[in-house]
């Protein structure tokens, strides 16, 4: 076994492995993280609306809308667990149902996992043959205690994926439940998590006028510093389970890794690029497995390459080897997407190309041999960088009230009847504007103007 290095700081197997643990859990979403940057809104509306069902036998129903990754299922459990808390004082029973749209996919699927779930121990064979309604009723009714004159517990149903749930047959299932949220008669509350903004629109009018229309909104992170912190509080470790001498060494390395310039520089593109907390946290995964007793703090070159291997996707590794052509229309689409042209087709682009090559190309031979490409090469490479996804066909509309997308072989006007030349068929570039800029600071044989009409 290698010496262990004198500066690292002295740590038993026990803490390496209590360190891990809890580490690791926070990375993978398995165990909550000690605070929750920036929700504190959203947290308290939640929690609210729980206690009012929990405490007071209030019926109520909501919908937390958000996107991916901004943390919506972390804010409910949070609140599960501020609610828990509060009951030890009070020792009030209640149940919690937890459902998901891409597990349960029919009504009566998710009819028999909530009997599982409240511990419904009888046969409901003969319950299922009957309405939905009556059937759920009798699953409640079940929850009572000997005596039926006893109320019957407060419910807590967490729909996960809900836009999956409206999208079942006749929406039994959720009409049900804002039904008996909504008669008081039941203390129930239902709480919708989803991703898309529109979930209303899916719901039948007869659902939709049960739904109190309470939305909470949970938006992502504002701003870098605060996306820093997320990584901060679920890297960070206190004396509870280690030594106080080693949390202190070990939160300094974190402190360090977070402030260095690199690591800045690549959570800064994560932030900008999609705000994925998820991919942020992956980063450190490999680092925080890794430690060990010779080498207890988080290696700062693991965390640099894992990050790098984050921020290069294989679409971007394909285009390293693109003609210089093709990079020129990429650098064109772009400029079309700065002037708030979001989409364009092969004439707009070859314009916008030739227009700069023409203003610049006494700059450009002095900086190396370039020309201006006729058309019907300029073309071929369109037709190559829609192949590989680059640019993909817009979505144009075919008729009143539809439209389709096209194909990337440029088909995108031959739906009901209409086609345009392929030259006129409207595109959409999938690069972002720094992965543009990205693209071209890796090439070494770009002539300098290309280089600065990448960057503006």
């Amino acid at each position: 076994m290698p010496a262990r290095n004198p500066a690292q700081p002295k740590a038993t197997d026990e803490s390496i492995r209590a360190v891990k643990r809890t580490v690791l859990g926070r990375l993978y979403g398995r165990a909550p993280l000690p605070n929750l940057v920036g929700l504190d809104a959203p947290l308290n509306s939640i929690y609210a609306l729980l206690s009012q069902t929990a405490l007071n036998n209030e019926g109520n129903s909501a919908l937390i809308l958000g996107p991916r990754g901004s943390g919506k299922t972390s804010l409910v459990q949070r609140a599960l667990s501020m609610l828990s808390h509060t009951n030890t004082n009070t020792n009030k029973a209640y149940h919690i149902v937890h459902l998901n749209g891409f597990v349960h996919t029919t009504d009566r699927i998710a009819l028999r996992d909530i009997a599982r779930q409240l511990l419904i121990t009888q046969d409901l064979e003969h319950v299922l043959i009957g309405s939905f309604a009556d059937a759920f009723t009798y699953i409640l009714n079940l929850l009572r205690s000997d005596d039926e004159s006893t109320a019957i517990p407060p419910v807590i149903f967490v729909l996960e994926e809900f836009d999956l749930l409206a999208q079942h047959p006749k929406q039994s299932l959720l009409y049900t439940l804002f039904d008996i949220a909504q008669s008081q008669q039941t203390p129930i509350a239902v709480l919708g998590v989803t991703a898309r903004i529109d979930v209303l629109d899916l719901l039948e009018k007869r659902v939709k006028s049960r739904f109190s229309h309470r939305q909470i909104y949970v938006h992502n992170m504002a701003s870098v510093e605060e996306f820093v912190q997320i990584a901060r509080e679920a890297l960070c470790i206190d004396s509870s389970t280690v030594s106080e001498a080693f949390a202190q060494q070990f939160n300094k390395r974190i402190e360090d890794i977070l402030t260095s310039s690199t690591v800045s520089q690549h959570i800064e593109d994560i932030f900008e690029f999609g705000k994925d907390v998820r991919m942020l946290l992956r980063a450190f995964t490999l680092a925080v497995s890794q430690i060990s007793i010779d080498n207890p703090l988080l290696n700062a070159s693991t965390v640099e390459s894992q990050f790098a291997l984050a921020n290069t996707s294989a679409k971007m590794k394909i285009l390293s080897s693109i003609s210089l052509l093709e990079l020129c229309l990429i650098i064109a689409m772009r400029s079309l997407t700065q002037l708030d042209i979001s989409k364009y087709n092969f004439e707009m682009v070859y314009d916008e190309y030739k227009t700069f090559m023409s203003r610049h190309m006494m700059a450009v031979s002095a900086g190396g041999a370039m020309k201006i490409y006729k058309k019907p090469v300029a073309l071929k490479a369109f037709e190559t960088l829609v192949e590989l996804e680059i640019a993909r066909p817009a979505l144009v509309s075919v008729g009143e009230g539809s439209s389709v997308y096209g194909r990337n072989d440029l088909l995108a006007g031959t739906a009901a009847g209409i086609r345009a030349p392929k030259e006129y068929r409207m595109v959409q570039l999938m690069l972002e504007p720094m992965q543009v800029v990205e693209l071209v600071s890796g090439r070494v044989d770009i002539p300098a103007v290309i280089r600065r009409w990448a960057q503006q």
